[in-house]
């Protein structure tokens, strides 16, 4: 297992939900989020507003999952 680059992972996180954690290696709980995110997007255009919130929520703890996710693979 090879270390990942903080800086990437969280780029990734910041463009799309998830991005960060499948380069973390955590593609279960990053695909789940990048899906959740999709939904939530469509959701929020065709439904209600409400769900940008949602949006943000997500885009948020993806962001801070895929951190936690770089420091347990990088040992840290």
């Amino acid at each position: 297992m090879a270390n990942k680059n903080m800086i990437i992972a969280l780029v990734l996180s910041f463009i799309w939900s998830g991005l960060g954690l499948i380069y973390a290696e955590d593609m279960q709980k990053g695909i789940i989020l990048a899906v959740v995110a999709v939904i939530c997007y469509i959701l929020m255009y065709f439904v209600s507003p409400i769900f940008g919130m949602v949006v943000f929520i997500v885009w948020i703890y993806s962001i801070y999952a895929t951190y936690k996710q770089v420091k347990v693979v990088n040992g840290q």
